[in-house]
């Protein structure tokens, strides 16, 4: 039996018609219970900038290997300071 967990939404903001880069495009995860997931994106950026590293389908955090991509997000949920470590460091290369 298939359990749903929650809802993505993708969100399309138009700005201007006109302008070169008229639409941007968010996408928000929904756990049930628990509110936004902000795991994936916390996965999505550091995968950017090379703090945690993707290897063709897998991912490697903190010395461990991930076959998925659930497998990555559902590690860095159970594990809140690896996951606050990881907001800290993005955090000091954007501001």
């Amino acid at each position: 039996m298939l359990q749903v967990e929650g809802v993505l939404i993708c969100a399309q903001v138009v700005k201007n018609k006109l302008a070169p880069a008229a639409t941007k495009r968010a996408e928000l995860g929904i756990k049930f219970g628990r509110g936004f997931c902000h795991e994936s994106e916390v996965l999505d950026l550091a995968c950017e900038h090379g703090i945690i590293v993707k290897d063709e389908g897998s991912y490697i955090i903190e010395g461990r290997s991930f076959d998925s991509r659930e497998a990555a997000e559902l590690f860095l949920a159970q594990n809140d300071a690896i996951c606050d470590k990881f907001v800290k460091d993005m955090r000091r290369l954007y501001f």
